[in-house]
Formats: structure tokens, C-alpha cells, sequence
């Protein structure tokens, strides 16, 4: 790893294999992309991040920071959108392999992907194909991410990281977390959707 990057611009680019490869079982991006698949995505989406969001939330030193997990929950966008296909959103999985957060560095990387997929999801929504055009703003709550507010959201959480993440062992920390999060996503995702997106494309 180089030594020197700003803390984000490390955690994008020592991620990126694993970005890469969480993104071929996202693929509700494609031509030919159904229904189904993208049923199949947030019940995929909300069985993790429901998982993880517990995680967060549970954890001290992120509250310390300034990280407000419980405003931060997209799991009740994902069961809002599977509400709105006609889904039940209790009936799905939940995902019992979290990555550990065993430091506020460590946290910080889980909560950097999970943020990520703010950003990702925006392009998403704006790119989905026509068979998926017509559910914009009936059940793609998860994809418009905060709204308008998704940029200061971010924004805020870059500043939670910076502040936070100050040392080369905190910054290998965070990486590690993430890195890890991108792996169990992976093993979660893929024996549960058709296949690749641009969750994180634009995360930075």
C-alpha cells in the first residue's frame, strides 16, 4: 500500500479488486434485466445491510465520532421498495457473516462501503434500463440513497473519516474493514442475484 494518500482515496483504490467483484452480482444494469432480478437485488441488499446497520449502530465509537448510524439506515428504504413490488420484506434472510468491527478504524471501513453505495446507487437510478425505467419513484427508495442530501452526507462522512482516521495503523485498519465488508458481500451476493451494477462506481 502507498503511504501518503488521503484516507478515502486509500480505501477506494485498495478496494477496488474487491469492488470490481461485488459489482458482477449486482447486474440490474443489464439490457435484458427483469423484474425478478432486480426483486432479487434488494432482498439481496436488505438481508446485508440490515445485518450491518445493527452492526454500526451498535458501536460506541462510531457515536463518539459523530457517526449517526440509526439516521444512516437504508434497510427500511430496501423493505419500502420490496413493500412496493409486493414482497414481504420480514420473509427475507438476513446475512449472520458480518465483517468485525473491532476498532472505530475497522467501523470506518465498514461504514465507508456501506456509505459508498450511496453514491453508486444515484448512478444506478439514472442509468437503469427500460424494463426497470418505469419503477423510478415507486420503488427505488434505496437507489435515490438521501435525496438531495446524499452529496452532504457524504461529505459529512469524510470528515468523520479524516478526523478519525489519522495514523498508517488506523488507516491499514479501515482498509482491512473494508475490505472485509466487500468479501462478505460478495459470498452473500452471490448465490442470491442473477449478476453486476455500479454500486460504488463513484465512491471517492
Amino acid at each position: 500500500m502507498i503511504a501518503g494518500r488521503e484516507p478515502l482515496r486509500r480505501l477506494k483504490e485498495d478496494t477496488a479488486d474487491l469492488h470490481q467483484q461485488a459489482e458482477v452480482h449486482v447486474r440490474i444494469l443489464d439490457a435484458d434485466a427483469t423484474l425478478t432480478d432486480y426483486r432479487h437485488y434488494l432482498a439481496a441488499m436488505l438481508g446485508y445491510h440490515e445485518s450491518v446497520e445493527e452492526l454500526l449502530a451498535a458501536h460506541e465509537g462510531l457515536r463518539a465520532v459523530g457517526f449517526d448510524a440509526p439516521r444512516r439506515r437504508k434497510s427500511p428504504m430496501l423493505a419500502a421498495d420490496l413493500g412496493a413490488l409486493g414482497e414481504d420484506p420480514r420473509a427475507v434472510p438476513r446475512c449472520g457473516a458480518l465483517p468485525r468491527a473491532t476498532s472505530l478504524a475497522r467501523a470506518l471501513g465498514v461504514a465507508y462501503v456501506i456509505e459508498g453505495s450511496t453514491l453508486g446507487g444515484r448512478y444506478i437510478l439514472a442509468k437503469l434500463p427500460p424494463p426497470l425505467a418505469a419503477l423510478r419513484g415507486q420503488a427505488t427508495a434505496f437507489l435515490a440513497g438521501y435525496g438531495a442530501e446524499t452529496g452532504a452526507y457524504w461529505r459529512a462522512f469524510a470528515a468523520i473519516v479524516a478526523s478519525a482516521v489519522v495514523t498508517p495503523a488506523d488507516e491499514a485498519e479501515a482498509v482491512a474493514g473494508a475490505r472485509e465488508t466487500f468479501e462478505r458481500l460478495i459470498g452473500w451476493l452471490a448465490p442470491r442475484t442473477r449478476a453486476a451494477g455500479a454500486l460504488w462506481r463513484e465512491a471517492s
